[in-house]
């Protein structure tokens, strides 16, 4: 039998308005590998859109990371994307055709539609948190590539 790995993603925003904004995103995937040793792999990017755009984003990204199911736990602040997520909206959305109960276009529904495809065949647990232990850390690295003007991925072993 085959164990199934488990999985953190720890996720950050460079502002929390809600508002359409130019704001840096990062994520980092905690996992420990099969030879005991922890790994981390990161992801950064940037957008012009909302907090939940950004979260969205950065949890697509980071779940691209995985290459077999696996179950992960999300540690973000934002219960939108991630509550949504784990109690299965996305997939009502897309029975739908991508339409709330008013019958009105989902916002953001490719991000949406991309971000259920990274998130498919994955568990997905959440815990709302405004800081992570590596909180500090993402922050700096968010700075950085939004100095930079930059789109960029970065993975990382931690040792």
């Amino acid at each position: 039998m085959t164990e199934i790995l488990k999985v953190n993603i720890y996720i950050e925003t460079d502002i929390g308005s809600r508002k359409r904004l130019y704001r840096g995103y990062g994520a980092l995937v905690e996992f420990i590998r099969r030879n005991g040793e922890p790994e981390t792999r990161e992801i950064f990017g940037l957008c012009d859109g909302t907090w939940n755009l950004a979260y969205m984003l950065a949890l697509t990204d980071a779940l691209a990371l995985l290459t077999k199911p696996c179950s992960v736990t999300m540690f973000a602040a934002n219960k939108y994307v991630c509550e949504n997520m784990c109690n299965g909206r996305p997939k009502e959305w897309q029975a739908t055709g991508w339409k709330t109960v008013k019958n009105e276009p989902i916002a953001s529904a490719e991000e949406w539609k991309e971000l259920l495809r990274a998130a498919s065949g994955h568990e997905l647990h959440f815990i709302k948190t405004c800081k992570s232990p590596y909180s500090d850390y993402l922050q700096r690295e968010i700075s950085k590539v939004k100095r930079n003007g930059e789109n960029w991925q970065q993975m990382h072993i931690m040792s």
